[in-house]
């Protein structure tokens, strides 16, 4: 069984992008060092519009690109950094077999569909920890997956 990558969590932000009439885009994202020792730090970016998500993994943050979309910035943002794109969480909780730093993942998901103030408070506690160390509460959408809820979020 191969092992598995420990990942540092350095920071973490969720911002909501409205767009006037246009549905609200929620932006989340992590930054974790990966605890190797030629360790570069790496986010990943959760991106949600009407429900559907799309995560991505880059090298340096793009948090600011999502929140202030230029059509052809994201365009090339989503042709060469895309882990998971979907219709659904629901697809991306009952596929993710392989889908590289699933916790990760998961911290995102959290972190942008919990309420403000337990959002703030969980970026706080868990900066500076290990990712396999702390516990990921279940977000609404995976809660609802669980319980094989309508895939109405």
């Amino acid at each position: 069984m191969p092992k598995t990558k420990q990942y540092q969590i350095i920071n973490a932000r969720v911002e909501v992008y409205s767009g006037g009439p246009d549905p609200a885009i929620i932006v989340a994202e992590v930054e974790l060092m990966p605890q190797t020792a030629k360790g570069k730090p790496v986010f990943y970016t959760l991106s949600e519009v009407d429900g559907m998500p799309a995560f991505y993994k880059t090298k340096e943050s793009i948090f600011d690109k999502l929140v202030n979309p230029d059509e052809d910035v994201i365009s090339d943002i989503v042709n060469k950094h895309t882990l998971y794109e979907g219709e659904s969480y629901a697809d991306f909780f009952e596929n993710h077999d392989g889908i590289e730093c699933y916790e990760g993942l998961r911290y995102l998901i959290y972190i942008m569909r919990a309420d403000w103030d337990k959002t703030k408070a969980f970026i706080k506690k868990t900066k500076g920890k290990l990712l396999n160390e702390i516990d990921i509460p279940k977000s609404d959408v995976e809660e609802d997956w669980e319980n094989g809820e309508d895939e109405d979020w």
